[in-house]
């Protein structure tokens, strides 16, 4: 080669004639978006966003939303009243955090504020305080609420589990980040074993340079595009699926509507024979009034229900009390007059030798009258002896004045039975994990308030299967939510958010630097090139393995997406082309006023200095004989 190099500089002008109408337009303005104001200092924001985004802070914060969806449920399933205060100091912890984490969005992030998941976080914090024992229990009157009360309180924690299900969108966020860094590192590793494989040199580096080019494909820095369309699709799938939860439920006849439960047949029986003996004080009054008593209280023994079967039962036809989930633990008097409370409790109590013939008869349950296909079990002896005591126990609360007895009064041991959780009054159990039966026919309201009999059931059977299964429902709910949120997502990404977001990398990458959209369209018709190769082998060889001879057909239909990308980076080469490098900043200063649709060719021009080099190749066509097509990359390079 023979180079010789020419120095030369050139000056690039605008043409005058426009400079009045550049002028014009500059005072006009160009219709800026007004930037946010903020009186805050900028290392207050800074600081603020870098706390929300590190990854310790994100790891608690998930943390304390796995405890906020199932630390309740927990609670209730594994531990007893005791630990209450231990959960609920947990839950003010949270709430605390999750409060500071709300509070430091609303100040590091520009689009949290007021958007649809600010109000979800604000919802959801707010309704951890129903997570707080000492509230239910306040709500829950400390047992002693009944009827509309006790419905309303059941609404209020039902809403409560609902809207829960909030919590899950932190879950969702997160599991979507991880679900698009997995496909990205997923592309990374198919990309690396590509190069790996061993094969025909030519073939690997094209394939190389294709996954090279889907790589740059896939999304980057989620646009604002992006960012509303997921927004948008994770807020329709919460407000569907909570729509379900809170109405499915309601579409339908309550089972307890269609027949009234026993153990409110059975207080009314009790207490229009306690009635009748209290008035006629008869003998026949009496024993009629103890054996519905004794009836009542086997028919719901809590002692059967601890045993794994029902005793003596030969087939599953048989049942007793443990095929329910509820039994009496403790009867008694309840009223705000204490003098009458403790005359009824005084009057109440049963002879031992009716206990004994009960226990007998009972002891025999297949061979007796009272229980052919129902089995009462029988009662420890200790208990049998406080069903023949006096009720003197005295659990009264608040304003109501509570007289009666326990039948699990104290820790034991007996046979099949053990008791390490006495249950001396119905404050050792939860307010949800009792329920008070009380009569309420033919009661007037002011005997009721003066004093009534009442039956407290033990309900944590219920409660913990209750608590089992919404632990079940939350995770079928989460992966619901994923599932349905990337499902929807899915086919809008790949059709149109993924292709729009390429070509807005596109005109980034032109409006930086307006000469590289020659390269970007040489890379484009090279990997089309290379795919188009492929996808003729392809099929070719289908055709062969099939035994068909012919054409192959390689055309496949074009995405409108896909037109509109050829058509911005052909856009950009012929610009590149007809500005030259010398026209570069007029466009490179247009492209950059993206708030406006005015075109200024009026910039300021500058001075370019270039070096002109001129090479003469000697023996080319030996050279393009040996390199073939490799000859344009040696001359270009």
């Amino acid at each position: 080669m023979e180079p010789s190099i020419r120095h030369t500089t050139a000056s690039v002008m605008p043409s005058l004639a426009h400079q009045a109408t550049a002028q014009s337009l500059a005072a006009q303005g160009k219709g800026k978006r007004p930037q946010k104001q903020c009186s805050l200092h900028p290392k207050v924001l800074r600081v603020s966003r870098v706390v929300v985004e590190h990854p310790l802070f994100t790891i608690v914060t998930t943390l304390l939303t796995i405890y906020a969806l199932f630390g309740d449920d927990i609670r209730v399933m594994a531990t007893l009243k005791a630990a209450d205060p231990i959960f609920d100091v947990l839950t003010i912890t949270t709430m605390v955090v999750f409060v500071l984490e709300i509070s430091l969005s609303v100040i590091g992030k520009d689009d949290y504020f007021m958007s649809f998941f600010f109000y979800l976080d604000i919802i959801s914090t707010v309704m951890l305080v129903l997570d707080l024992t000492v509230l239910l229990e306040a709500l829950s009157g400390g047992g002693e609420e009944s009827g509309a009360a006790e419905v309303g309180t059941a609404d209020v924690v039902r809403v409560g589990r609902v809207v829960r299900v909030l919590r899950l969108v932190r879950i969702i966020k997160l599991y979507k980040s991880l679900y698009e860094f997995r496909q990205l590192q997923k592309k990374k590793e198919e990309m690396q074993r590509q190069v790996q494989i061993p094969g025909e040199y030519d073939d690997a580096f094209d394939e190389m340079e294709v996954e090279q080019a889907n790589m740059s494909k896939m999304p980057g820095k989620e646009s604002k595009v992006g960012r509303k369309l997921s927004e948008l699709t994770t807020r329709r799938v919460i407000l569907l699926i909570l729509t379900m939860l809170f109405i499915t439920p309601e579409l339908k006849v309550q089972d307890s509507s269609l027949f009234p439960k026993s153990a409110d047949f059975g207080a009314d029986a009790i207490h229009e024979a306690f009635v009748r003996y209290t008035q006629n004080s008869t003998a026949w009054a009496k024993q009629r009034y103890e054996l519905n008593l004794l009836e009542y209280i086997y028919h719901h023994n809590w002692y059967t229900a601890q045993l794994q079967s029902c005793p003596g039962a030969d087939g599953d036809d048989i049942e007793c009390s443990s095929s329910f989930m509820a039994h009496v633990f403790w009867v008694g008097f309840v009223g705000k007059s204490e003098a009458l409370v403790a005359q009824k409790a005084g009057e109440a109590s049963v002879d031992v030798g009716i206990v004994r013939a009960w226990e007998a008869d009972v002891y025999r349950p297949l061979e007796g009258s009272l229980a052919k296909d129902y089995i009462y079990g029988r009662m420890p002896a200790h208990v049998q002896t406080v069903l023949s005591q006096n009720w003197t126990t005295d659990c009264s609360v608040n304003q109501f004045s509570r007289r009666g007895f326990s039948l699990v009064p104290e820790s034991f041991r007996e046979q099949s039975w053990e008791v390490t959780y006495p249950l001396r009054c119905p404050e050792a159990l939860r307010s949800s994990e009792l329920r008070k039966i009380a009569p309420n026919l033919n009661v007037e309201s002011s005997q009721q308030e003066d004093w009534h009999m009442a039956f407290y059931f033990d309900m944590r059977p219920f409660i913990k299967e209750e608590a089992k299964y919404n632990v079940f429902k939350v995770i079928f709910v989460c992966l619901a939510l994923c599932v349905a949120s990337i499902m929807f997502t899915n086919d809008a990404n790949r059709l149109v958010l993924y292709p729009v977001e390429n070509m807005i990398s596109k005109v980034e990458t032109i409006r930086a630097n307006p000469l590289a959209a020659m390269k970007v369209a040489d890379e484009e018709f090279k990997v089309e090139e290379i795919k188009r190769q492929n996808a003729s082998k392809k099929s070719k060889s289908r055709l062969q393995r099939w035994g068909c001879v012919g054409q192959a057909n390689t055309s496949t239909e074009i995405m409108e997406t896909v037109i509109l990308e050829k058509t911005i980076i052909k856009l950009g080469s012929l610009l590149a082309l007809g500005f030259g490098e010398a026209g570069a900043n007029i466009i490179e200063h247009n492209m950059n006023g993206v708030d406006s649709a005015c075109v200024d060719a009026m910039v300021e021009g500058i001075r370019v200095e270039c070096v002109i080099g001129a090479a003469r190749i000697q023996d080319f066509s030996t050279a393009t004989e040996v390199l073939q097509n490799k000859v344009m990359t040696f001359v270009n390079q």
